[in-house]
């Protein structure tokens, strides 16, 4: 089977090189429902709407847009428990995703509690930055090392996909994306060394959530900490 494989996921589940405890995926994939409520054609998936007196964490790769370029995703997670709530996977600019995502971003936003909105800031990211502290604005603005932005490097970026790994192996009810999971099964350790997504498929979905969660971490960290 290995050697003749049919597809392109099959050959990473076979040969072992998927990031991702298999066994896991294909158990949540089984289970997960359809999104309660679906926008943009179904680019933009809604899980779990604001509710009163949570707060939230939005988490944003961004890409260059263009009809063959890279998917953009935006993830929104709830802050305390890390439960999926909604995600946006679409290919847009740096201008049209700083909108996108201001305004999702507004609407997990209350009184008091406003959204945390996390930009990756590699690449395309620092467009959308500057979109988001000019033209498209938007204040609540996650900053790593007093700049604006999550940088994802050589040593983050393992750090944050394993502590995805064990998030799906101990909590995997808080994955509720059929695309998150599907990304997650072709999401692989390529022979450079480097992780990401297998040739022909995509990890946008993969890595904002992966952010969203280590900033989660973070957060609740620094208030044990404070404790």
């Amino acid at each position: 089977m290995q050697e003749f494989a049919e597809d392109a996921e099959l050959c990473f589940r076979t040969t072992g090189d998927c990031c991702f405890d298999m066994d896991s995926l294909d158990q949540r994939l089984r289970e997960v429902k359809d999104p309660a409520e679906t926008r943009l054609s179904g680019r933009l998936q809604i899980f779990l709407p604001p509710q009163p007196g949570r707060e939230y964490i939005v988490a944003v790769d961004p890409a260059g847009g263009g009809a063959r370029g890279d998917y953009a995703a935006v993830e929104v997670i709830d802050r305390e428990s890390g439960a999926q709530c909604a995600e946006l996977r679409q290919r847009l600019r740096p201008r049209e995703l700083a909108a996108a995502a201001g305004a999702l971003a507004r609407e997990y936003s209350a009184p008091g509690r406003p959204a945390l909105l996390v930009v990756e800031r590699n690449n395309h990211g620092h467009g959308v930055l500057a979109f988001l502290t000019g033209a498209e604005p938007y204040e609540h603005i996650y900053c790593s090392k007093e700049l604006p932005g999550w940088l994802t490097s050589a040593v983050s970026k393992p750090a944050i996909i394993g502590g995805l790994d064990t998030l799906l192996a101990e909590k995997p009810e808080l994955f509720r994306s059929k695309r998150l999971l599907e990304e997650c099964r072709t999401f692989v350790n390529h022979a450079n060394g480097s992780m990401g997504a297998a040739h022909g498929t995509h990890d946008d979905c993969v890595m904002a959530f992966a952010i969203a969660q280590a900033v989660r971490r973070e957060m609740l960290g620094s208030r044990r900490s404070r404790a």
